[in-house]
């Protein structure tokens, strides 16, 4: 009992230094006995989330976590998240759990649990239309950029011939302004980022060149968090129709056919058990 007490301590402790509020519901039924979740969420990323001119947050993803608050019956706050500390976000208990248009690597399923997937985004090249790029072999003669920490970045190192000068960016919406302000020739990343672009109204001067990977996304819990990990998987199921019909609204194509098993990675939560 009191390595139980003194480990619920050290937990309070790590996440006050940070100056937050544990957000201890972990299981739907904690959920709705308390009334609200709290969901970690792009701001940034323009059609997956971001904050609309009426200052609201909105975007495929905060769609998709309304879904699940209006599914559970609760009432959703937004957390921000970005590349570098969704993942501390959510293991430090700031957020019940993450909506993060975040790519399934088997490197974050060692530290987090994914739910089933429920979207896709191809990562693609960016660059200026008359930027002679048509395959990873080229990358070398230009500058890149990245979001950094995202999963972006480690695909771009791997992709780009050894040399090639590779500028990091603190989000996405930085990483596009990168390429519109000419601080670098071309860009890695979403597929949504030509969406992005266009709504500058620059969009003549840019295109997309070529997809380097395919990028699987999925909902993320803490490990251990079984009932909630349960829970978000059979919302992925549940809700299938209506999972297509948003994405087609903000991405603008069908949803693919999304796998239920990937290598090095569990979407049950009982491969250790």
């Amino acid at each position: 009992m009191c390595i139980v007490n003194f480990r619920k301590f050290a937990a309070a402790f790590a996440v006050a230094a940070l100056g937050t509020t544990a957000a201890m519901a972990v299981t739907p039924d904690e959920l709705r006995q308390k009334g609200s979740v709290t969901i970690g969420v792009q701001m940034d990323q323009f059609p997956w989330g971001f904050i609309d001119e009426a200052g609201q947050n909105d975007g495929y993803d905060i769609e998709v976590a309304k879904l699940i608050a209006a599914d559970l019956g609760v009432t959703p706050a937004f957390f921000r998240i970005t590349g570098q500390n969704r993942i501390p976000s959510l293991t430090t208990e700031q957020v019940d759990f993450l909506v993060p248009s975040m790519t399934v690597t088997e490197e974050r399923a060692k530290v987090i649990q994914y739910a089933l997937p429920y979207s896709s985004n191809d990562i693609t090249v960016w660059a200026r239309k008359d930027a002679e790029i048509t395959g990873n072999e080229q990358l070398g003669d230009f500058v890149i950029g990245v979001n950094r920490g995202s999963a972006f970045e480690p695909i771009l190192t791997a992709a780009a011939p050894a040399g090639t000068e590779i500028r990091g960016y603190d989000d996405d919406a930085t990483t596009v302004q990168a390429l519109l302000s000419g601080q670098v020739d071309a860009i890695v990343g979403s597929k949504t980022y030509g969406t992005v672009i266009q709504s500058t109204g620059r969009g003549d001067g840019f295109e997309a060149k070529y997809k380097v990977a395919d990028n699987i996304q999925a909902m993320a819990v803490r490990k251990g968090d079984q009932e909630m990990l349960e829970y978000l998987n059979d919302f992925v199921t549940r809700h299938d129709a209506e999972l297509d019909a948003l994405y087609k609204k903000w991405i603008g194509s069908d949803r693919a056919d999304l796998p239920v098993e990937l290598p090095g990675v569990d979407f049950t939560g009982k491969a250790a058990n």
